[in-house]
């Protein structure tokens, strides 16, 4: 059940204002315009592009058995909750996810560390040829560099890193399954690390909870990581949190913006459609809380969609613009970035 809670959370928080697939682009990480603004809106950093292999296919088994449980309903183009439904997440812990800081990257942790791990066992083994687990080249070039910068063949490094492992692990963020998983999948001299459908078995979960719960395992352990500064864990961790959350063609609109050039001329040096930019403009201020937004919209203007948005509780543009005609859609846009950025 856990990934249907996650979805379940997803939906609440996209308050009866999203299509059914809404979830299945935040889940995947969709670079569009309407994605990375969602993010902002509705305060979903947490599940940016945590599953980005999911397929629509499977996402829509996954909605079909909520609807059929009776957890949430669709309502022509939208999906809400049933009573039924917040009955049920009211039973979930807050999950621990970031997402946004991570968007995958938390799998190049782990292939470093699963790598160094059967490493590290084979040699204290005293056996020096084997498969390696990871067939990528830039971890096994990374983590030969971590190895040979370090006395790897040393018993008290290998000591070291365990104790600092165990340490890691037994910090009171994790609960015992995540414990569990984050273990049944390395692998080690003599010992092959358990498939998802070997750990589905064991705990008799879906495929899609054990994923989740793995996942949601690398995301606490990153940061404790990072706080606590374990000298033999923390150069695993190296650029695994994203530098800029600006997709890159964001990034490129921003840099001209930089320079001077208004909107138009940016679309037209870079070939694309007018509303596009403005899309990027939107990803900016979402990301930049310093971004120079008062050519497009004054702070009144700002103050009054966020008036609106919070009378009528909707986000809904086309609403929120029959009560303030003088704006644009973009302008809106634009306030409602703002305005979930200062309350985020």
């Amino acid at each position: 059940m856990y990934f249907h809670h996650l979805l379940l959370l997803i939906i609440q928080k996209f308050h009866g204002e999203r299509s059914s697939t809404a979830p299945f682009y935040l889940l995947k990480g969709k670079k569009s315009g309407q994605t990375i603004q969602d993010v902002t809106y509705f305060k979903l950093h947490p599940f940016f592009s945590l599953y980005p292999k999911l397929s629509l296919d499977q996402y829509n088994v996954e909605i079909l058995t909520l609807v059929n449980k009776g957890f949430i309903e669709e309502n022509g183009s939208v999906i809400n909750l049933t009573e039924k439904g917040l009955m049920q997440i009211k039973t979930m812990k807050d999950p621990q996810f970031n997402g946004w800081l991570y968007r995958g990257n938390e799998h190049v942790f782990w292939s470093r560390m699963e790598l160094v791990i059967q490493t590290l066992s084979h040699f204290q083994a005293n056996v020096h040829r084997y498969v390696p687990n990871q067939k990528n080249q830039d971890i096994h070039q990374f983590v030969k560099g971590y190895l040979y910068s370090r006395d790897y063949k040393n018993v008290a490094f290998y000591s070291n890193f365990r104790q600092q492992l165990l340490q890691l692990l037994e910090n009171t963020k994790f609960e015992n399954i995540h414990r569990e998983i984050f273990v049944y999948r390395l692998s080690g001299y003599g010992k092959s690390g358990l498939t998802w459908e070997q750990l589905a078995r064991h705990y008799n979960l879906s495929l899609f909870d054990i994923k989740m719960l793995f996942i949601e395992s690398l995301h606490i352990a990153l940061p404790i990581i990072n706080e606590e500064k374990f000298p033999d864990l923390l150069p695993l961790v190296k650029d695994v949190e994203v530098q800029t959350p600006l997709t890159e063609s964001a990034m490129k609109t921003y840099q001209l913006i930089q320079k001077g050039h208004n909107l138009q001329e940016i679309a037209a040096m870079r070939f694309l459609k007018f509303n596009t930019i403005e899309d990027h403009i939107i990803e900016i201020v979402s990301a930049n809380q310093y971004f120079p937004f008062f050519s497009y919209i004054s702070n009144e203007q700002v103050e009054k969609v966020l008036r609106i948005s919070n009378s009528l509780q909707t986000k809904k543009l086309k609403i929120i613009r029959e009560q303030a005609p003088e704006l644009s859609f973009f302008q809106i846009r634009i306030a409602l970035a703002k305005g979930e950025e200062a309350n985020g």
